[in-house]
């Protein structure tokens, strides 16, 4: 609930900056994927470190955000249809793409498997629907009571009933079957499962934080941030050990998981890296959250813009990464240029492709407005 307080309105703009920068990364992320298995082990660490906490920060934010909607509207028809139509407009443009670029030979996309840039938005579509059993629920046991103790009852609702979904999923998550082989990433069901929870856990999250008054990102909550910080010293000192279970970052099944040269504890039926890896995730985005977003840079005007339009940015960047990668990056820049050199290159080229798509038109079109 809008309050009209200077730490609402500071809370608000902090996270338009984070948002910002992660999808700054998402893209850098993907400019360096045609690079990161090279001979330079520079791009590797940047490329997996981007990875180990990208997508679960977008997730939590996304269930973060989405919230004080759902709370206000339930899951309206028309808050999914828009991104049904996303989702088929980005397979089609990635199909084009792959075409072009990888001399993909089928006509027609494969709508119902997705592992690349689309799984997101087939995520979200899902977690949304996933709120609507509570609200029927709600409306069929609506209590002809007080409203205190009506919403008492609806606070206590879903509370359960996102707990709940937190906890199965991050089960499910943990799964290594061999029925898991057979369904391998059709409708996006690896990640939507693996990611879950960071979606119900800013949900959750939102709600108390709201009853409060307080969130962690108003101010610098110095035990996360600490937490976070020791993750990424970590993660580059003991990268060697660690780049054998990177694989989790991707959000696949367990049997992929499982094929790493890893720990025998994490090849069996149920693989306790998912629970290992959450509090890393989510540590570790507050750790980047909070050195680039609670103060004031140089760079906060435009990752604050980058953040407003992160979506246009996300649905439409990888077509410009391909066609860089294709007709630039492997014919010109690669062979011509020194690792320092690409890493400045693919930096800039992902801003211009984050200032490009970064408008209130592009916004509008894949909104469907």
């Amino acid at each position: 609930m809008s309050t009209g307080t200077g730490n609402h309105r500071k809370r608000n703009y902090s996270l338009d900056i984070f948002k910002g920068v992660l999808i700054f990364l998402v893209v850098f992320g993907h400019f360096l994927l045609p690079v990161n298995e090279r001979e330079y082990t520079l791009f590797n660490k940047l490329f997996l470190f981007i990875y180990s906490f990208h997508m679960p920060a977008f997730i939590f934010l996304s269930g973060y955000l989405y919230y004080d909607s759902w709370k206000s509207r339930g899951t309206k028809l028309k808050s999914v249809i828009p991104l049904i139509m996303l989702f088929f407009l980005m397979k089609i443009l990635l199909h084009i793409s792959d075409m072009l670029f990888y001399g993909d030979r089928n006509i027609i996309p494969d709508f119902l498997h997705e592992s690349s840039t689309p799984w997101y938005i087939s995520a979200l579509i899902f977690f949304r629907l996933s709120l609507y059993p509570l609200e029927l629920f709600l409306k069929l046991n609506k209590k002809k009571t007080s409203r205190i103790k009506r919403e008492q009852f609806t606070s206590d609702a879903v509370t359960i009933y996102v707990t709940v979904l937190i906890i199965f999923f991050t089960f499910f998550s943990m799964l290594n079957m061999n029925w898991q082989v057979k369904i391998r990433d059709f409708l996006s069901l690896d990640r939507v499962v693996s990611f879950a929870p960071y979606f119900y856990i800013g949900v959750l999250y939102k709600k108390y934080s709201s009853l409060s008054k307080t969130s962690i990102f108003e101010e610098t909550n110095m035990r996360l941030f600490a937490m976070g910080a020791f993750c990424v010293l970590g993660f580059f000192v003991f990268f060697k050990y660690v780049r054998f279970y990177t694989w989790i970052f991707y959000g696949p099944w367990g049997y992929r998981i499982a094929k790493g040269n890893i720990l025998p504890i994490f090849k069996g039926v149920l693989n306790p890296l998912r629970i290992i890896y959450m509090p890393y995730a989510l540590s570790t985005s507050y750790f980047i959250f909070a050195v680039t977003s609670l103060k004031k840079n140089f760079l906060t005007n435009i990752f604050k813009r980058f953040g407003v339009y992160s979506l246009p940015i996300f649905a439409f960047h990888r077509i410009i990464r391909d066609a860089f990668s294709h007709l630039l990056l492997d014919n010109f820049i690669w062979p011509a240029f020194g690792k320092i050199t690409i890493l400045i290159i693919l930096l800039t080229i992902s801003f211009l492709t984050c200032m490009i798509l970064g408008n209130d038109k592009a916004n509008r079109f894949c909104r469907f407005k």
